[in-house]
């Protein structure tokens, strides 16, 4: 009985992980899918286009803690393959794997194989460039908007209001953008 497993908010809030790439199931049998829910309870959807193989298409889940979905093979399937979709964060986050259909007799002559469990990363990617000045900008465009704010709040006869509120805008804005982009 071939399993694969989804892990939804281990790393962190909407983060999705599926322990194998390709998983293979014989025609007239089903693949097992057993998602795993570390977080608060979220949505997942699984989502496949392989009508040849499967009468599944789609299927929306509210996953507490753990949650398995039962995909019937055709027993009229012939051998080929089909993506099957996992979908978490409200479409933010996208995952998949290939289902590798093969004929019954194949699969007996094979050895089972074990699915491997997800590697956990304990180092931590280095930053490029761009994080440096993604880091860079977050830490020097709130200093900025203060001393233009204290700027401001001080000497309001000095300045054009209505550039000062453009300027303070123009930087709390690029904050939440680079903030926002530093997510994904």
């Amino acid at each position: 009985m071939p399993i694969v497993e989804v892990q939804l908010n281990r790393l962190g809030i909407n983060s999705l992980e599926v322990s194998t790439d390709s998983v293979e199931v014989s025609a007239g049998t089903a693949l097992h899918i057993r998602i795993v829910n570390f977080g608060a309870p979220t949505h997942a959807t699984l989502r496949t286009e392989g009508s040849a193989y499967t009468s599944f298409t789609y299927e929306n889940l509210y996953v507490e803690a753990e949650s398995e979905i039962k995909v019937d093979i055709l027993p009229s399937a012939n051998p080929g393959s089909f993506e099957m979709q996992v979908i978490s964060g409200y479409g933010m986050r996208r995952s998949g794997f290939t289902v590798n259909v093969i004929l019954p007799e194949l699969e007996e002559k094979k050895e089972p194989v074990a699915a491997e469990p997800v590697q956990q990363k304990n180092k931590p990617a280095p930053l490029t460039k761009i994080g440096w000045s993604v880091i860079l900008i977050n830490f020097i465009a709130p200093i900025l908007g203060f001393i233009v704010l204290i700027f401001w709040i001080l000497a309001p006869d000095a300045v054009n209001n209505t550039v000062m509120a453009v300027i303070l805008y123009i930087i709390m804005l690029a904050g939440i953008i680079i903030t926002w982009r530093s997510v994904q």
